[in-house]
């Protein structure tokens, strides 16, 4: 008996590819993996796992048809690309494309990771959620069998677009303009886990929207952890505003005006993660003080 197929968007970004290799590994699922580019370290990883990987330009609807033939599910995550200026209406159009097409092909559940509407809510323009909710609203509205995951920041992205600033190599200053209030985070390789108890309960998340994180963490404790873990580096807490964020990082971070806003609504507006609904969903969910131990070799290259 054939296992059922499950199509998986962005099989090489970080959160689909998380998705697939859980997939994978439980033995449970052909894997479909929906890529832009089929070269890389990546590719070759998700098709050692057993993913197979088809390539599509989501410009074009050409080839979604033969993609999503007989498809029992999909995982959707639609991507912001911030040097786009039309970016907002783009990633809108590729969301309500690929709703279409699974529509057309009847695709039995369709879990789609989706975000709050900022502006809506707050009048606040974080293009990157406002993009999610249009798209999650398309869906319901075209009546598709839908499981929705709010997903919060992730841990890997300290890495990467939030990485600690130094400016001698042993003081480092977290930039995250949150104040005292707490962020929802978890790690973007957890994610993988929570979409596989979806499939595996699929009458119980039918219809449902799940806020997930791993943990509810202040800046000021994310550096306590950070320096816990790291030493003889030393983190703080740097106290920065929304404004002050957007203005420091606009000349290399693409986007900073909607990530200065998506931080500025994450603090207006409680956002309801729910770490103890995550965790029955997945008890290996991992803390953010979890992460850090785990990650300690990598987080230090990165530094």
């Amino acid at each position: 008996m054939s296992k059922p197929l499950v199509v998986v968007f962005g099989a090489t970004g970080k959160q689909g590819g998380s998705v697939a290799r859980a997939l994978a590994r439980s033995g449970e699922f052909s894997v479909r993996g929906v890529t832009r580019d089929e070269s890389g370290a990546r590719v070759q990883e998700l098709r050692e796992a057993g993913v197979e990987l088809v390539t599509f330009d989501p410009t074009e609807s050409k080839g979604l048809e033969r993609i999503l033939n007989n498809a029992f599910a999909c995982f959707v995550n639609t991507y912001t690309d911030f040097d786009d200026v039309n970016c907002l209406d783009t990633e809108i159009a590729h969301g309500c494309l690929i709703a279409d097409y699974c529509k057309s092909a009847n695709v039995q559940h369709v879990i789609f990771s989706s975000q709050l509407h900022s502006n809506k809510i707050c009048s606040l323009m974080a293009r990157h959620l406002v993009a999610k909710a249009e798209v999650e609203q398309y869906m319901r509205d075209i009546d598709l069998p839908l499981t929705c995951l709010i997903m919060p920041v992730y841990y890997e992205d300290i890495l990467d677009i939030f990485k600690p600033q130094t400016a001698d190599g042993k003081t480092y200053d977290i930039q995250i303009p949150m104040g005292t209030t707490p962020l929802d985070m978890m790690s973007v390789e957890d994610v993988g886990p929570i979409v596989l108890t979806v499939l595996r309960h699929r009458n119980q998340y039918l219809s449902k929207t799940v806020s997930v994180c791993g943990d509810k963490i202040t800046v000021r404790e994310m550096a306590q952890v950070l320096g816990k873990y790291l030493k003889p580096r030393l983190f703080k807490d740097k106290q920065i505003t929304a404004y002050d964020f957007q203005t420091k990082r606009s000349g290399d971070l693409k986007g900073s005006a909607d990530w200065a806003n998506m931080f500025q609504f994450f603090q207006r507006v409680d956002q309801k993660y729910n770490l103890s609904v995550t965790k029955q969903m997945s008890p290996e969910v991992r803390t953010f003080d979890t992460w850090v131990q785990q990650n300690q070799a990598r987080i230090n290259t990165c530094l």
